[in-house]
């Protein structure tokens, strides 16, 4: 393999994802062999020297424009050339969502971050585009605060409040792309669909036991397959997960592609992958009657449920079955005689729910804090328009999984943790004292005791969701408690898990479309094959950083798409009146859940009269005044 030129090394060390690195790091994101290293350091002296590049402290490298940065562990976020001029905050490279309004003579640009200013559009550069129009623009720079700053279209992206139109503004706001670059792509297509013998060496074969994959209705991407056994001592259960690190090579264009990217997005009515399809939906994943290359964590439970022992390894399996989390809990309630194609799977769920259930008891008795917040499902018609939202359904099918899958990353964060290696842990930090003293005070209010004279446990606030369970108040309880708890993190120091109440805990099964899973299957490989672990703290601390930023994004932008389906199916039903229940009070108005559909809007203060006083969980009639999709809020008019 050839040393990289020159615009190859300045085209990564300028990519969004880079941070700086050491010339050993540069070369393996790089592909380069090792007896090209020395040829590659003499580049980038070069380029030091040019003035291209700078060396920070500990012989890292950036481009020259970011020396002004902060020579630390991590550099801080380039300056953009708005920013000290304005309040505006562009979607990046100076690049603006907003509306184009014609105004008499006057073109201007309303930006959908509302701590913008209007922007001019200069009269020439309007041509052919409609008012109303979303359009992406772009601020190349302020060149003084007393005039308002001009923009120039890039591409207009169709009507302001069509659905359609929105989403796609939605992706640009963002900065999501469902394209991949073409070396990404041709990365892809060069990787075999057939397993070879070479692929098996050091692989335990799992082909001879009944695996399954569950999951939920369209899922295309099996990340995991479970199989299960009854043992005299308890029981032997097999987590097995697709084995993507075979694939995507470190420093690969795959992987600096799935870095950058960090997870897969879920939208309401499509998914924009970590991975092209070819991988996630076909080689990677574990479709049934297929052999498939996967790490599978092999644990042994006792009698009680309780982990008595692991083993993490490499492995082959061929999954017998694609099983829906509906097709589970009916074969499971499904009395009678069953035929005997099924007799061997069904004795088999029915083995994974004894162990579920046991396992579910032990969780319970340590801490683990279990919430019961509904998830929007949307209604479609046979045009695929949303016609109704309703609360999700959970089953015994999803509990088997979550507690299989939490089981086995708890097992992989204790194997690596013991192996004294550095890693990526998921870590879930305890409440603040200031967010539990609101919560005690909130609950209160609700009838519920949490106590404050000793430091909080997940048990104390798991007592609170149990007294709450099948009550009223239960959302309300359980709305409060989640929002004073901290947001789960990935990160290098090994604080423990408060919510699922485990000393170490990591993210192992689902390197399909976690980036940070990815990163563990490293590790592990390194430590199941005696080898060196290919990342250093520096690295993983960055990694970890950039993975918890993409998490917040990504579950930001699936939020806002639902509220886009939301708000727009209640378009059709402004002027009706529905029951509904208080679950945000605000000092500028109350959020109401709707009972009948499963949406939330707004009741702004200037419509609640004087005096009148609301609590949590408060039921109120209210009529649907308005369903703006632009602004994606539904707002509402008390009625009683």
């Amino acid at each position: 393999m050839k040393v990289p030129n020159l615009d190859e090394i300045i085209k990564l060390l300028k990519k969004p994802s880079y941070r700086p690195m050491r010339a050993r790091e540069i070369s393996k994101r790089l592909g380069v062999p090792k007896e090209h290293r020395k040829v590659l350091k003499k580049i980038l002296r070069k380029l030091v020297y040019q003035g291209t590049l700078t060396r920070l402290r500990g012989g890292r490298y950036v481009i020259s424009d970011q020396q002004g940065r902060n020579d630390t562990k991590e550099a801080k976020e380039e300056v953009s050339p708005l920013s000290s001029a304005s309040s505006i905050k562009p979607l990046g490279d100076g690049k603006i969502l907003g509306k184009f309004v014609r105004a008499g003579k006057k073109c201007i640009i309303v930006p959908r971050n509302g701590r913008m200013p209007h922007l001019s559009v200069k009269l020439n550069e309007a041509k052919g585009v409609r008012s109303e129009s979303l359009v992406v623009a772009e601020v190349p720079r302020l060149s003084s605060l007393s005039r308002r700053p001009t923009a120039t279209i890039l591409s207009v992206l169709g009507k302001a409040g069509n659905l359609d139109v929105e989403k796609k503004g939605l992706l640009v706001d963002y900065g999501l792309s469902e394209e991949f670059p073409s070396d990404v792509i041709r990365d892809s297509e060069e990787i075999p669909s057939q397993i070879v013998d070479e692929d098996l060496a050091g692989r335990t074969d799992l082909r001879g036991i009944l695996t399954v994959t569950i999951d939920n209705d369209t899922a295309k991407d099996f990340d995991d397959a479970v199989a299960i056994s009854r043992l005299d001592s308890g029981y032997k259960l097999w987590v097995s997960i697709a084995d993507v690190s075979h694939y995507v090579k470190l420093g690969s264009a795959l992987d600096n592609d799935a870095l950058q990217r960090g997870t897969s997005v879920y939208l309401p009515d499509s998914v924009i992958p970590m991975l092209p399809e070819r991988l996630s939906n076909h080689i990677c994943s574990l479709v049934p009657d297929q052999d498939r290359l996967t790490k599978t964590a092999e644990m042994d439970f006792n009698d009680r449920g309780v982990m008595v022992g692991f083993r993490v390894y490499n492995s082959v399996i061929r999954s017998r079955a694609r099983l829906t989390y509906t097709q589970v809990s009916q074969m499971l309630e499904k009395k009678g005689r069953v035929g005997k194609r099924d007799r061997e799977l069904v004795e088999s769920l029915k083995i994974m729910k004894e162990l579920f259930e046991k396992i579910r008891e032990r969780s319970i008795e340590r801490g683990e804090i279990d919430f019961d917040l509904p998830e929007p499902e949307l209604i479609r018609d046979e045009l695929g328009r949303t016609i109704d939202v309703i609360k999700s359904q959970r089953n015994v099918a999803h509990g088997i999984i979550e507690e299989f899958m939490i089981a086995a990353n708890n097992a992989v964060a204790e194997y690596i943790y013991s192996s004294r290696n550095p890693s990526i842990y998921r870590v879930h930090e305890p409440p603040d004292f200031a967010s539990i003293k609101d919560l005690a005070v909130a609950l209160n209010k609700l009838g519920y005791t949490l106590p404050l004279g000793r430091r909080l446990k997940a048990r104390d606030i798991q007592q609170v969701v149990f007294e709450s369970k099948d009550k009223p108040e239960q959302l309300a309880v359980h709305t409060l408690i989640l929002r004073s708890l901290k947001r789960a993190i990935y990160s290098t120091n090994i604080e423990g898990h408060f919510g699922l109440a485990l000393d170490h805990y990591t993210h192992f099964t689902s390197p399909i479309r976690r980036y940070p899973d990815l990163v563990i299957h490293r590790i592990v490989n390194s430590l199941i094959n005696g080898r060196r672990v290919p990342y250093d703290l520096e690295s993983l601390e960055w990694i970890a950083n950039h993975s918890s930023i993409k998490e917040r994004l990504a579950d930001e932008v699936e939020r806002e798409a639902t509220k886009l389906e939301r708000v727009h199916m209640m378009k059709s039903h402004v002027g009706k009146e529905f029951e509904g229940f208080v679950i945000s009070i605000l000092p500028f108005g109350i959020f109401v859940e709707l009972k009948e559909i499963f949406v939330e809007g707004f009741v702004p203060r200037e419509g609640i009269r004087k005096g009148k006083w609301f609590e949590i969980g408060h039921g109120v009639k209210v009529k649907v005044v308005d369903a703006d999709v632009e602004r994606r809020r539904i707002t509402l008019e008390l009625v009683s």
